[in-house]
């Protein structure tokens, strides 16, 4: 086994320490991570300016409220003093280790890099997928795992990286944009690229999931069953506040048989026992890993990536028939402006609908926005509904909050009759709504989503969405659709 840290390792990570540490001070060194939001969504700033900015604030998100579960019991022993980050670096590396499941599809990857072989690793998640606090994209967890990986198995440039990293979001938004952020890559792939192994990281932006991790387990089993057969892996990233939803992941992880990675694991015990510093690892909003936390979450997906490839080699992976939560969303198709003239199947008529709405952000890792193909209820476009006719067994809808007094609020109809939406209402909490509204005190043009339609057979549907009384003169975005069959 690859010891971490080697003489070079050293240097890097107090060249990280340092740079971790002028950040934290120059952020102020607060810790807000386990400050209660008034706010009734989650995982968003409460900035008004940042609002009002279109495409370069879509990185901050935290929880509405502490978090419901019971967090890990602090140490009654006095803090560890003298340690340095040397000493117990390699066995903290060690502890975010949970399983390497079945092998077969990883270690087909691994084998096709050496080969010489084209490989794609891709990266679906959250800002922290996305990089948010590391102080350049090279240096976020998602870009180091890459390169240790094409360094140590790939020849030349056969292997290729796509990071689907998107600020506050959830699994319900990754699972209906998979397809377009990882195999088509925002519509530009002149063919699809499907990936040899997925990393997926929503262990804590699922904290808002109004499927309760029926979507988590949906998007695990739509990329199980590609046709090239990928790797998943499972990374639990975790907050300044502890809180991630690793306890009700894990069983899905088991369930499929597949490698799991615990950031948790790793860096609340030794910040426990007062090793680590939190501002070593944490930026000063308490949710996004430095520069050093960054490099600590490489090296957990490195130290994985070594325990698989001295393991071996399972003869063959069965993907389980039967579910743990729910796969109502498995194989979700994504509908907006662009991806719908393609779908014959779905048909629209936007009524006034017709703006675009251009504050929905722009992916760090190419020059296209985020949720840019939407339709937008501008104030004085009048109240023609939005209409779209499709046969499907569940649909989720994605729209825009934000934290603006000119957003109203919409109603939904299926079918000729009124639905109650649901959507995420708090912490780790999802109900039924009367009306979904554009407005929330916490939103920065972040999507939200709400689910519309989860039955167990497709039937054919006609959505309505209109402007409800009042908000008329208001604006409201609709990013887009996911549906299932």
């Amino acid at each position: 086994m690859t010891r971490f840290m080697t003489n070079t390792k050293k240097r890097a990570l107090a060249i990280a320490l340092a740079s971790s540490m002028v950040l934290s001070l120059c952020a102020g060194c607060q810790n807000t991570a386990t400050k209660e939001s008034t706010s009734s969504q989650a995982f968003v700033s409460t900035s008004a300016q940042e609002t009002q900015a279109s495409s370069s604030n879509e990185e901050t998100q935290k929880p509405t409220e502490k978090p419901t579960e019971k967090p890990t019991e602090k140490p009654t022993e006095k803090p560890t003093e003298g340690k340095k980050l040397e000493d117990f670096y390699d066995d903290m590396i060690a502890a975010s280790f949970i399983q390497t499941g079945n092998t077969m599809r990883i270690k087909k990857a691994m084998e096709k890099a050496k080969n010489g072989e084209e490989v794609t690793i891709g990266y679906i998640g959250g800002s922290i997928t996305e990089g948010a606090s590391a102080t350049s994209n090279q240096k976020n967890y998602a870009s180091l795992s890459f390169q240790y990986f094409k360094e140590t198995y790939g020849k030349e440039k056969n292997v290729h990286f796509v990071n689907a990293g998107m600020g506050g979001t959830t699994s319900a938004l990754g699972v209906m944009r998979y397809e377009r952020d990882i195999w088509l890559q925002g519509y530009t792939a002149s063919q699809k690229r499907l990936p040899d192994i997925v990393f997926i990281e929503f262990a804590v932006n699922d904290g808002d999931d109004p499927t309760m991790g029926r979507a988590y387990e949906s998007l695990i089993r739509t990329i199980l069953t590609a046709p090239n057969e990928p790797a998943v892996v499972l990374l639990f990233s975790v907050f300044q506040s502890e809180f991630n939803l690793q306890d009700r992941l894990i069983p899905l992880g088991k369930h499929y048989q597949l490698p799991m990675i615990s950031i948790k694991n790793a860096i609340i015990p030794r910040i426990h026992a007062g090793e680590l510093k939190n501002n070593q690892f944490f930026a000063s909003d308490g949710w996004h890993p430095v520069d050093l936390g960054h490099q600590i979450m490489a090296d957990c997906v490195k130290y994985a990536y070594q325990k698989i490839d001295e393991a071996k080699k399972d003869e063959a992976y069965t993907m389980p028939t039967d579910v743990v939560l729910g796969n109502a969303f498995e194989n979700m198709k994504m509908i907006d402006s662009v991806s719908c003239q393609k779908l014959s199947d779905v048909i629209i008529v936007p009524g006034s609908f017709t703006a675009k709405d251009g504050t929905t952000g722009t992916y760090p890792y190419a020059n296209r926005q985020k949720m840019g193909d939407n339709w937008k209820h501008k104030k004085d476009a009048g109240n023609e509904s939005f209409v779209m006719t499709l046969n499907c067994k569940s649909l989720i809808l994605a729209y825009k909050l934000a934290n603006n007094a000119i957003m109203g609020e919409a109603e939904i109809y299926v079918d000729g009759q009124k639905i109650q939406p649901v959507v995420s209402t708090g912490f780790c909490k999802a109900q039924k709504v009367d009306k979904i509204s554009g407005f929330s005190k916490g939103g920065w043009n972040n999507p939200w989503m709400a689910v519309l339609l989860e039955d167990t057979q497709a039937k054919d549907h006609t959505i309505e969405i209109k402007m409800a009384p009042g908000s008329e003169e208001k604006e409201f975005t609709i990013l887009g659709f996911g549906y299932a069959k």
